[in-house]
């Protein structure tokens, strides 16, 4: 009982047993922050980013070349499906080029610049870990920035849409969010920033020579497109022109253009076609209206070039009053401005009254059914297009005067 009692006055007299000290994780190996250069995760990401920016470099070039075919007059793309979906009027605006070069063209040089940012990712040891997610962030967050904008542009100001652009835009946004997530693993978006800044200090022979290799394809970007045209772009010059000879006897030459007032090859055509027949006095041309709206033309079976229809009426209704090519050139211009047709007869000082009555009257309507009947006739299938000795030549005049006959036209 002794003994029992001396055990439990140890138990009562202050004794404890050893209390274990608390577990402290070890953080020396997370003092610094993962920039991504390890993880899994991070590796996904990084590869995620240099396929986007393919597929984006890859719809750059497709727009780059949609825009080089929109201004040389050729035929309408795949993608012009509607008035409000049409890639060649997004193409066509003055919104499609920076400093003399395609947006898309610029657009195509930053997609590449991401995608080598990417690889350089993807190969870099792992002493490097982190590099580069902010200059992929800010990058990425411009081009972005700027597919905002320009989808703001396209709905407000051109008021349609190019399914390629609207790509392009996706791929931007989604570079974005990659490039952020990826900065945040490498510390957050102003550390990885900074930390890549501070990398471009620490080797400036590499920094220079990268900004020589931006500089030298921004440089040849401007020599390429303040060249003249190549050859054979239909953009209506007047060296592009064909001896008379190969059409019919001087003085004979009789074309008949059918044209319409939204088409924006035919305001390229009708302005470049102005020198070519002032140097051509034997070729005469008749102009005819062939709008690609379904309020008037019975070929359209969905809506196109909205509005179409009205702008022929009123060139008939200024050429009853003798003032047909001033209207002409002021239908042509107004695809920008937008302008009701009212206020353009008055510009062009028609008799209001009188034009407002002919715009309605049955005589308008009947000239311009038989203009769209006698294009149907013929096998005008878009604009602008031209008739001579029962053969349709689509496009430009400048190819017309020494081109054969086509099947397609643009519109």
């Amino acid at each position: 009982m002794g003994h029992a009692g001396r055990q439990d006055g140890r138990a009562t007299s202050g004794y404890h047993p050893p209390v274990p000290a608390p577990h402290v994780p070890d953080t020396s190996r997370g003092k610094q922050p993962d920039r991504g250069g390890t993880s899994a995760r991070s590796r996904a990401l990084e590869l995620a980013i240099l396929l986007l920016a393919l597929a984006g470099a890859g719809l750059a070039a497709e727009l780059t070349l949609l825009h080089g075919r929109a201004h040389a007059g050729g035929a309408s793309s795949f993608c012009a499906i509607s008035e409000r979906v049409n890639c060649d009027k997004v193409a066509l605006s003055a919104w499609s080029s920076l400093l003399g070069v395609p947006l898309a063209a610029w657009g195509l040089l930053a997609y590449l610049v991401i995608a080598a940012l990417a690889a350089s990712a993807l190969r870099r040891p792992r002493a490097e870990a982190g590099w580069p997610a902010g200059l992929l962030l800010a990058a990425s967050g411009f081009m972005a920035a700027g597919a905002v904008f320009l989808a703001a542009i396209s709905e407000l100001v051109i008021g349609s849409l190019c399914i390629v652009c609207a790509g392009s835009w996706l791929v931007s946004f989604a570079l974005a969010g990659c490039a952020f997530v990826l900065a945040r693993r490498a510390g957050g978006p102003a550390a990885a920033i900074r930390a890549d800044l501070a990398a471009l200090r620490a080797r400036p022979l590499a920094s220079a020579s990268a900004a020589l290799v931006l500089l030298a394809a921004s440089g040849g970007l401007f020599a390429f497109y303040a060249g003249p045209p190549p050859a054979g772009t239909g953009t209506g010059a007047p060296a592009a022109a064909a001896p008379a000879a190969k059409l019919g006897p001087p003085g004979s030459i009789v074309l008949y253009e059918y044209s319409d007032y939204e088409c924006p090859f035919c305001a390229k055509s009708h302005e470049a076609n102005k020198p070519i027949l002032a140097s051509r006095p034997d070729v005469k041309v008749v102009r005819r209206h062939f709008p690609l709206d379904d309020t008037c033309n019975p070929k359209l079976t969905r809506p196109f070039h909205v509005g179409a229809c009205d702008l022929a009426r009123a060139a008939i209704c200024a050429e009853a009053q003798g003032r047909f090519e001033q209207m002409d050139d002021a239908l042509f211009r107004n695809q920008a401005e937008k302008a009701p047709v009212r206020e353009l007869a008055r510009r062009v000082g028609l008799d209001l009254p009188r034009f407002d009555a002919c715009l309605s009257s049955p005589d308008t309507e009947r000239r311009l059914a038989d203009d769209i009947e006698s294009a149907i006739q013929a096998g005008v299938r878009g604009t602008p297009s031209y008739v001579y000795g029962g053969k349709v030549y689509p496009g430009d005049l400048a190819t017309l005067l020494g081109a054969k006959p086509a099947t397609t036209s643009g519109g």
